[in-house]
């Protein structure tokens, strides 16, 4: 995860890392995940921070299969969540707020961490209002503090 964290620095610098967070696989029988949110200043398009993280994910070892099931066990994988302010974005490659972000309690309680009170969809509910109607059965415990990094 540091790596990453790390690599997405050519994408802009990092405001602010949460903590490791272990999570059962969601969508397929496999190994825990660790997951962690890593917020970074971005000026540019969300399209192109997309590029960036999908950079970064294959110089980490990250090969993307073409067919086959969709959720795998995977090395890394970097996904754009949510952006403050918020913003709405959508083509082929990338929708912003993520559209599953709400059904996820994998990411809804990385992300409370520090940006709980972040606009997390069209209808002004905050990432807080989502985590509380959370209907994902699946548990997420604290992996290890966070290594916060204000700037």
């Amino acid at each position: 995860v540091a790596h990453a964290a790390e690599g997405a620095v050519a994408g802009g610098p990092i405001t602010r890392t949460g903590g490791l967070w272990r999570t059962a696989a969601w969508g397929f029988e496999g190994p825990d995940f660790i997951n962690q949110v890593v917020e970074i200043e971005w000026n540019g398009e969300p399209k192109a921070l997309l590029l960036e993280c999908l950079e970064v994910e294959r110089r980490l070892g990250r090969i993307r299969p073409t067919g086959g099931p969709r959720y795998t066990s995977r090395r890394i994988d970097i996904d754009l969540i949510l952006t403050n302010p918020f913003m709405t974005f959508a083509d082929a490659e990338l929708e912003l707020p993520h559209p599953r972000m709400h059904q996820r309690r994998f990411v809804l309680e990385p992300l409370a961490e520090f940006w709980s009170d972040w606009q997390a969809n069209d209808f002004g509910h905050s990432v807080a209002d989502l985590l509380l109607v959370c209907s994902d059965p699946n548990s997420v415990h604290l992996y290890s503090n966070s290594n916060e990094n204000d700037s």
